[in-house]
Formats: structure tokens, sequence, C-alpha cells
């Protein structure tokens, strides 16, 4: 394996066993719980990095509060980035084109995905989110800042909905389902075996990193957002350039995709 520096962006409903929201934050001691398989499945994906012969790997805690990994439990070799800076890079804070590769952690699928654990966009105020016609989970719209940076998406794990998404985008990505849903429940793997196959599927995508590539789209870039509300519609339409091309739903059309993100970032 060629990489040496890897980046770990670790959210909470894709973990096993979490399948409803109290469970992922606020003082419901299921969210305690649950804090401690999160960092068990992200440790998974470094303990794999490291003995792949990664000397560097960050990792960005990118649920919620992003204050949820127990840091003192996260593997002593890791560097942990918590709590939100408020940039337009979000759940991909601290990347930078000095790394090699990207590990999702945890994720989930969009919103309106039928089967899919607590399946949604960002946050409660999206129905959906396009770009250049292509609707994204966050995942897709992760990896987009990943190619910005031309550093390759190489495995992500969380509910079997999201893996079918991610494989939509990146068909040479290595996936790991710990849970498929059933309806409002989910049929989920023991956490331990979870942990043995995201250690296993991250060994596999650093195996086959040389033959990765960043995920990019051509430019120039139409981002669509479609919005649950007015309120955020009518708020988004005041970007500058944004157009209203719906009830709904704002457009905004960028060469530069660090000014979609830009748009994103402010717009929802």
């Amino acid at each position: 394996m060629s990489a040496k520096k890897i980046y770990i962006s670790a959210d909470m409903e894709g973990i096993t066993g979490v399948i409803h929201w109290d469970e992922t934050g606020g003082n419901n001691p299921d969210y305690q719980y649950f804090r401690k398989i999160m960092t068990d499945e992200v440790n998974a994906a470094i303990e794999a990095a490291f003995e792949k012969g990664a000397t560097d790997v960050v990792v960005r805690d990118a649920h919620g509060t992003a204050r949820n990994l127990i840091p003192d439990q996260l593997h002593e070799k890791s560097k942990l980035i918590r709590e939100w800076s408020k940039s337009p890079f979000g759940m991909m804070e601290g990347l930078d084109d000095s790394f090699d590769a990207i590990c999702f952690v945890g994720y989930h699928a969009k919103a309106q995905t039928p089967f899919g654990t607590l399946a949604h966009t960002m946050s409660g105020a999206i129905f959906d989110l396009r770009v250049n016609k292509i609707s994204m989970p966050e995942f897709g719209w992760n990896a987009l800042i990943a190619g910005y940076f031309n550093v390759p998406v190489i495995f992500v794990s969380g509910d079997q909905a999201l893996c079918d998404q991610a494989k939509q985008l990146i068909p040479e990505i290595e996936t790991v389902a710990v849970k498929q849903g059933i309806g409002e429940a989910s049929l989920n793997l023991h956490p331990k075996k979870s942990r043995q196959l995201i250690k296993a599927g991250v060994s596999r995508a650093l195996d086959k990193l040389p033959k990765m590539k960043p995920f990019k789209l051509d430019s120039p870039y139409v981002l669509e957002i479609d919005f649950k509300k007015k309120e955020s519609a009518n708020r988004a339409a005041w970007y500058p350039g944004a157009e209203r091309v719906g009830d709904f739903t704002i457009a905004v059309k960028c060469d530069d995709f660090l000014d979609c993100m830009r748009f994103f970032h402010l717009a929802y």
C-alpha cells in the first residue's frame, strides 16, 4: 500500500444497532452506549490503516454535535477533529490534498430512501440534493468534497441502502453493510462481527487504492436543493446567483466546486 495519510469521516446513524433518533444524541442513556459502538467501529478502520502501513490517520467526528467519539478510547496513534468550525467543509473538515485516501464509517442513506435507517440528507430541512442532476446522499456530497482535493473515497460502512447508493456513485468502492432496514426496524449484525468486517473492508480497500480515482463531476456544476419548507427556500433564494426553479427548489450554477460548497453551507 502506498497510502500513508488516511482520513476517516464518522457519522452515527449507520453504526451497528442504531435505529432511533434517541440513540444518536441528548440525555438518553442509549446514546452513551452507542458512542462506544461508534468509537469501536472507527477503531476497526484505524487499525486496518495502520496495519497496512499508514503513518498518519485523522478522524473527523461528523455527527450531530461533532462530539460523539470517546477520545480516550480512540486508537492512540490517531488524531481527532471535534466540533464544527462553521466552514463549508462540514463533515470533511481538516481534509486537504496531502491525504492519500478517505474512509467513511457509520454513514446512512439519503432522505426519502425506502428501508433506509434514519435516512436524511444533512438535516431535516432537505428533501433532495442534486449535483448535475444526480441525487446525492451525504456520502456523495462528501465524496465530491474529497474529489475537490483529488483524494479518493475508498470505503464506506453503514446500512445496506447507503451501501447500494454508494456503489451507484463509485462502483469500485468497498462497502460494509452492518444492518438492513425493515420498515422502521432494522436487522443488525453483532457489533463484534461489524468491527471484523469493517477492518477487513478497509484493508481490502487500501490494497486496491492504486486503481481508485477521486469522485468528480464535470464543471460547470449545477447544484439544486429541494427544501421541505418554504421558509428555507425563501432564505436560500437570496444567495447571490441563486435561482428559484420550483416552489421549494433553489439552484445555483458554479464553475468552481468550492462556490457550490459555500452556497450549500449558507443556504441550509
